[in-house]
């Protein structure tokens, strides 16, 4: 549809129609997802969706920027020492709740990821992009809070403890979104706790080799 001059284009139109869109996408996923219902949800002309967004897969890209950005705010600092405790099965325990549509969002994510027939899709394209990068910027923050002895055993000790941290995710996000009975948080524990297990491996490894 083209884009007429009867609409304007606000940041608060921008917003209110992703917003808008969020709330519908994890109830209904991408295809379940119309222009025509976002419209009616963020209280908007259908043309003024169009006016910002030229078509569905445009607006997806821009709702996983959108819900990156808050992803950053909240994970900002030199370190964070609760970040894989909240990765692994935090985001996923807030998934199962409706009204937590940030956290909700990255099960489409994963589908994006997973959908073959998908490939060449704009929306996923980025979403794999921004995956990409969340993995880097989680992995430079789990390394400055890992001991320097654990390093020396194993410099890329940081991007396998995300790896790991990231599969486990990925995995409760599916149990969360299939409606498994599991305690996430006490499931977040024990996956926290296995890793803590395993730096220390490495750091006890570390000034084991350094002894005389």
């Amino acid at each position: 549809m083209a884009r007429r001059n009867t609409h304007q284009s606000t940041p608060g139109n921008e917003r209110a129609i992703l917003e808008a869109v969020l709330s519908l996408a994890v109830k209904a996923g991408y295809e379940g997802t119309t222009m025509a219902e976002v419209a009616r949800v963020s209280g908007l002309p259908v043309g003024s969706v169009y006016w910002h967004f030229e078509n569905k897969e445009a607006l997806f890209a821009a709702l996983i920027d959108y819900c990156f950005e808050i992803w950053k705010q909240r994970h900002t600092g030199p370190s964070n020492p609760a970040i894989l405790h909240e990765a692994i099965a935090g985001s996923a325990a807030a998934s199962a709740d409706p009204e937590n549509t940030e956290e909700a969002f990255w099960i489409i994510g994963l589908i994006f990821a997973l959908e073959k027939r998908l490939e060449g899709n704009g929306a996923r394209q980025r979403y794999l992009e921004v995956r990409a990068e969340m993995f880097d910027r989680i992995v430079a923050i789990v390394q400055d809070d890992l001991p320097a002895a654990a390093l020396a055993a194993e410099p890329d000790l940081a991007r396998k403890i995300v790896m790991l941290g990231r599969a486990l995710t990925d995995g409760f996000y599916i149990s969360a979104s299939a409606g498994d009975d599991i305690d996430f948080a006490e499931a977040a524990g024990l996956a926290a706790a296995a890793i803590d297990a395993l730096v220390a491996r490495y750091a006890d490894a570390a000034s084991e080799k350094g002894r005389p």
